[in-house]
């Protein structure tokens, strides 16, 4: 197999000046373990059968190739974290996106399809896949590992050609294309701080006082990992802020009797007990509302049964996958939706994904809204 390794500035350079308008194929290998952000190991494309590996290691400014990417078709399978990678890197996600496991959901190949499977499905070829779990930013790379990684874009504009002629044959076109075009405003939605607590579990057996404190600790703990560039649960682990909310220490020794991490106290227990008495000191006024039981947003058998035989409707006339047209997210938000804001809310409110684009129009038309 036939490549290109850009180790330099100006090879990149030149590269980039060979970019035209034909969809590109792009992957990434990172390694993710403590960090907050993915480390990039290595780039890859593939554009008009030529595919050139680029390696972010060696090459400390890649600012020109993000911007080459601007309005560019991009074909990427299983895009989330690659996506993260390039809008942490790009600053945004101007980009067309085809996504090609989302087009394989579509057509019922599988609802999270792996890149290997697809290229033996739909071009009878087998991947070897057995670098997936190799250190990336590790040097030098051995030519294993370069091979496998040009094999990742090697096959997507076919496999991608294959799919879209079907998605046609189908009517599917415009709803992948609202997927794709779906998956990349999401990505680009930022975290706020002050919200971070609100994935948690267990909210419901706090009190206001304990609402407060792990909201304080939650934003305290995203910031941090933030600026350190360590995992969340590097900072401390989630199932730890909610004993802290829960019992609120007010000394290193209760700390301990909670079983925190010896780390977590030694580098955060004066930070972490200086946010607990601060919530202390605050006016119980200021504290979040209680969550009741109802704002878990877990539908009812009623409202399951409900959504079922309207999704069962839907799957079975439009040959569509249940876990594509509403997974148990995609419902819960909705209900979510629905349950908690009022009328006026909702004008201003960002709709729910089953009440959005295709969704809508294929099934969501029939539910609340």
């Amino acid at each position: 197999m036939q490549f290109d390794m850009i180790t330099t500035q100006t090879q990149l350079h030149d590269f980039i000046a060979t970019l035209d308008d034909s969809p590109i194929s792009l992957d990434t290998e990172f390694v993710r373990t403590r960090t907050y952000l993915a480390n990039l190991g290595l780039l890859q494309i593939s554009q008009n059968n030529k595919i050139t590996l680029i390696d972010p290691l060696a090459i400390t400014d890649l600012s020109a190739f993000w911007s080459a990417l601007n309005e560019k078709k991009c074909i990427l399978h299983a895009s989330s974290e690659d996506l993260e990678i390039i809008r942490e890197h790009k600053g945004d996600l101007n980009i067309k996106l085809f996504d090609t496991q989302v087009a394989c959901a579509f057509l019922n190949l599988g609802a999270s399809l792996g890149y290997a499977k697809m290229v033996e499905t739909l071009e009878g070829i087998v991947v070897d896949k057995g670098e997936s779990r190799t250190d990336w930013c590790q040097r030098p790379l051995s030519a294993k590992q370069i091979n496998y990684a040009a094999i990742d874009v090697l096959y997507l504009q076919s496999c991608l050609e294959n799919l879209q002629k079907r998605l046609e044959e189908k009517k599917m076109t415009l709803f992948f294309e609202q997927e794709c075009q779906m998956i990349l405003n999401q990505k680009m939605q930022t975290q706020d701080p002050e919200k971070a607590y609100k994935s948690f579990n267990n909210l419901f057996k706090l009190d206001r006082q304990g609402l407060a404190v792990i909201k304080a600790l939650a934003t305290w703990r995203l910031l941090t990992a933030k600026s350190r560039n360590l995992a969340l649960n590097f900072v401390v682990k989630e199932d730890h802020l909610w004993l802290l909310a829960h019992y609120r220490p007010a000394s290193f020794e209760d700390l301990h009797r909670l079983h925190l991490l010896p780390n977590e106290i030694r580098i955060h227990g004066d930070t972490i007990l200086a946010i607990i008495k601060e919530v202390a000191q605050q006016d119980p006024e200021t504290y979040p509302p209680m969550f009741r039981v109802s704002w878990i947003f877990q539908p009812t058998k009623r409202q399951l049964k409900q959504c079922a035989v309207k999704f069962n409707c839907a799957r079975k006339n439009m040959n569509y996958r249940l876990k594509l047209i509403a997974s148990k997210r995609i419902i819960n938000e909705y209900l979510s939706w629905l349950w908690k804001l009022d009328a006026e809310q909702k004008k201003t409110a960002k709709k729910p994904k089953l009440l959005s684009e295709w969704r809508f129009e294929l099934i969501g038309h029939q539910f609340e809204h």
